[in-house]
């Protein structure tokens, strides 16, 4: 993908709803939501103008998400009380330590929305509560398959931050991809709500309906913005601090500037591990606060010359570095590739000084040169919300459409008339159509085959991908796995060995090609054949896992009750445990 922008522009057609001093609106397919008031009346009237989107929204689907997690659905009458008893458990100390301030916006929101208080509250203990679980079982080294595929959905945030030379006036700019679980759900309710609180400055907040806290992606009236990075792949998580999101919002409510964003970053210890990325547009400056229960390694960027700072999800201090766990090799190398590209792309256009707020969003819509959709790419399945800040005059700009949100059009927006602002100019990232519409087919499979366990539907999706871009070797090993759960090893020895034919840029993920056409051979009683495609697997460069797989695989043919219990990652077109 090139960096060239189509240029989009569109009148608004709006009407406006009113509660009290609150107002919502649809603007360029996009809710607008102003809320004004004490925390509580703020949540009240989020929920009472936004009820419907809110029933529809990520809170209600974060509420399942845990027992979708840990394969509940496959535990039969157990499962949900499982689930119940790490609601009351964990999910309670989390909520146990939220704030008066957060708990009175969520008893607000319920209100107004007519919904269960408890419930929501548990939906908005979700991310804590699946960090503190998914450390517990990496401690163990024994989570179990479903859950493995759960962790390894690919979460993955971008930010990418721009100032003086690197831009075409020098202004800061700050992009940035929201990475996270509700690819059905996010986009269609995303909302940007402009607070308005009683005490504090106002800020605008880049969400869905339900998310009521400014705390992960947002721009304040000093000029400052913030984005949230999440760690997942580390055993550091430990409950009795304080929730995510929490602290987000108190900085957007609070600082000023930098020094007042640290000093309440420091002031709390987190329960998981994140990293917040907060700039000062006017003094051009950005604050890396990267941060575990047990360290915080805060830097600053900006006064030693530097003009552009990219992160994905990789700690850059060395101690907090050492307490992430390579789990799952096809994350870590998608993740260096990602970080590894938005800095590249930066220093590009830092170097001609042509950094804007388009070229900016097409960064963000960037899907990699290796020639693998997946290997590098920085806009992905699960980029439910896209944002471009120029927090010096309070401009910015936000995707609309399905994931990646990246890929839609940007609509520009102002925080100090809290309206969409057309002479700001739209814009949208340039890609093929052919392969924006191959996307679009993974992205349903995606949501069918995870959402909805409907493989038929996950492999038709798939197929229409390949026939759009056959070249894409992860397209056709992907519905080759899917063939492969469904119980049809033909189609899935034929579509494997396409793949294998086609090969990837990452020899270990060759290597895993070999292993399921084995494995698919060996459903087939293709014994000889099979042993050939493991040793294939084992004599190139592999990760530990397969080489495992391939090496029992020898030993052992591969059964049909295993092939039914594997777990796809539609994400990163992997198995995470084969």
């Amino acid at each position: 993908m090139t960096l060239g922008i189509v240029s989009e522009e569109a009148s608004p057609r709006t009407s406006v709803v009113r509660f009290g001093p609150a107002w919502k609106k649809r603007t360029q397919g996009l809710n607008l939501l102003k809320v004004k008031g004490s925390f509580y009346e703020m949540g009240r009237q989020h929920g009472h103008l936004m009820s419907d989107e809110i029933r529809l929204g990520p809170i209600p689907y974060y509420r399942s998400f845990v027992e979708k997690i840990f394969g509940a659905e496959r535990l039969g009458f157990a499962g949900p009380a499982l689930v119940r008893v790490l609601q009351r458990t964990v999910g309670a100390r989390i909520a146990a330590k939220l704030p008066p301030f957060s708990l009175e916006t969520i008893r607000g929101l319920a209100d107004g929305a007519g919904l269960s208080y408890a419930s929501l509250l548990e939906g908005c203990t979700m991310p804590d509560s699946l960090l503190w679980a998914a450390s517990r079982l990496m401690e163990l080294k024994a989570p179990g398959p479903a859950v493995i595929h759960r962790m390894s959905l690919g979460l993955g945030c971008t930010s990418a931050i721009a100032w003086g030379g690197a831009t075409k006036d020098g202004k800061l700019l700050h992009a940035r991809n929201f990475d996270y679980h509700g690819v059905a759900c996010w986009p269609r309710t995303q909302t940007v709500i402009f607070h308005e609180p009683d005490e504090g400055l106002r800020y605008a907040s880049v969400a869905a309906a339900g998310v009521a806290l400014g705390g992960v992606t947002a721009m304040n009236e000093a000029g400052l913005t913030l984005t949230v990075h999440q760690h997942m792949f580390t055993d550091q998580a430990r409950l009795g601090g304080t929730p995510i999101g929490v602290l987000g919002d108190e900085v957007m409510r609070k600082a000023k500037n930098l020094d007042d964003a640290a000093r309440i970053l420091a002031s709390h210890t987190p329960i998981s591990c994140w990293t917040y990325l907060v700039t000062d547009g006017h003094r051009r400056e950005v604050l890396c606060h990267e941060e575990s229960p047990d360290r915080t390694a805060p830097r600053r960027i900006g006064k030693s010359g530097e003009t552009t700072f990219g992160y994905a999800n990789v700690y850059l201090d060395r101690e907090l570095g050492d307490t992430e766990v390579n789990l799952y090799p096809s994350y870590w190398r998608h993740n260096r590739g990602r970080h590894a590209r938005v800095n590249a792309l930066l220093e590009r256009g830092a170097q001609k000084g042509a950094l804007d707020p388009a070229s900016m969003g097409g960064i963000l819509g960037d899907v990699g040169e290796s020639g693998c959709r997946l290997h590098e790419a920085i806009a992905m399945v699960l980029t439910v919300g896209s944002v471009v800040f120029r927090p010096e005059d309070g401009a910015f700009w936000v995707g609309v459409g399905e994931s990646p949100s990246s890929h839609g059009t940007f609509v520009p927006l102002s925080l100090a008339r809290e309206d969409h602002a057309a002479e700001l100019g739209s814009f949208r990232a340039s890609v093929p159509e052919h392969a924006r519409r191959a996307f679009e087919h993974f992205r349903r499979a995606y949501v069918a085959y995870t959402d909805a366990r409907d493989l038929d539907g996950a492999r038709r999706e798939m197929g229409q991908a390949c026939e759009l871009e056959p070249a894409q070797s992860l397209y056709h090993a992907t519905n080759g796995l899917l063939a492969l759960a469904a119980g049809d090893a033909a189609a899935a020895a034929e579509k494997l060995g396409h793949a294998v034919r086609l090969g990837h840029t990452d020899e270990p993920r060759l290597a895993a090609f070999h292993l399921w056409r084995a494995r698919a051979l060996d459903l087939l009683g293709a014994r000889d054949d099979a042993k050939r495609s493991y040793r294939s697997a084992l004599a190139l460069r592999n990760d530990a896992p397969v080489a495992a797989a391939a090496k029992k695989g020898l030993a052992k043919p591969f059964a049909t009750a295993a092939a039914r219990r594997m777990q796809i990652d539609m994400s990163l077109a992997d198995v995470m445990s084969p």
